[in-house]
């Protein structure tokens, strides 16, 4: 089974550009789109892990399901901060594995090999993200309930401290009572986000987690800044995942989206390292 991740698209209505008339978020997303659909072997499911729009605005969420649309596979969103989640609820109200009537866009997807859970780590008005009483109360609940295949879960704030000071100011707040509950649920494989516009990695607990990176502009690479975060135009690129249910186990990948020379033999017809 493989899931690509797209992440912090940050669509502007009207295909207007974002940060300062830099980034042209939406012919980025175009590209992912393309990307994802040529790839092989075929992608299974797509994850968008929040900042679907840039302030989200209906006009915004007009334009980026008028791209998003147009992937040949299914697709799932989560919010981001700079969403907002009660115009995600009406804006894709066709979108039968969204909640209806509730405050938060958690969701559990069970008809792939893997259990999917969609988390909303997002507080109003807020950059940072938290999981309140009640959220955690549901996942605990639908992790005893559905137990008995691996689970992936997705969601947009990262639960750890990447480094950089400036976006680990704004990560998910109370990540340990989230990983206290995750003690009590081996099922769990691993933890997809996004925020940090860069690929990161690292294991907490035994699960994995990952950030992945952004098809349109990166947060710079500043290990040292005291200052807030700055973003930098590195290549496009996205995350891969290669879910295996026998195994029970995720393998990671980031696919870098444009066009490149190659792919080139390594070894001749006769089997030879080529020089």
């Amino acid at each position: 089974m493989l899931i690509a991740q797209i992440t912090d698209t940050h669509i502007k209505s009207k295909g207007g550009l974002a940060y300062g008339n830099l980034v042209d978020t939406a012919s980025s997303l175009k590209n992912i789109v393309d990307h994802c659909n040529k790839f092989n072997p075929k992608i299974d499911l797509v994850i968008v892990t929040g900042d679907l729009t840039d302030s989200g605005k209906m006009e915004e969420y007009e334009a980026f399901n008028k791209i998003i649309q147009l992937l040949e596979m299914p697709f799932f969103l989560v919010p981001g901060n700079h969403d907002n989640s009660q115009n995600i609820f009406k804006f894709f109200s066709k979108h039968e594995y969204l909640p209806k009537n509730e405050d938060f866009c958690n969701y559990l997807i069970d008809e792939f090999p893997f259990n999917l859970i969609g988390l909303d780590t997002t507080v109003r008005s807020k950059n940072y993200g938290e999981l309140c009483n009640n959220r955690l109360r549901w996942l605990d609940s639908k992790l005893k309930k559905y137990s008995k295949k691996p689970t992936f879960l997705f969601m947009h704030h990262h639960p750890f401290f990447t480094g950089i000071e400036g976006m680990d100011f704004q990560n998910l707040r109370n990540y340990e009572k989230l990983f206290d509950i995750l003690k009590s649920h081996h099922h769990v494989k691993h933890i997809a986000c996004g925020h940090v516009h860069r690929a990161v990695d690292t294991v907490i607990d035994g699960i994995g987690v990952s950030i992945a990176p952004n098809g349109a502009h990166s947060v710079n690479l500043d290990l040292d800044s005291k200052g807030p975060p700055m973003f930098i135009m590195e290549p496009p690129s996205i995350r891969i995942f290669k879910l295996n249910s026998t195994s029970k186990s995720v393998v990671s990948h980031i696919s870098f989206v444009g066009n490149f020379k190659g792919p080139y033999p390594f070894y001749s017809d006769s089997g030879d390292l080529l020089n």
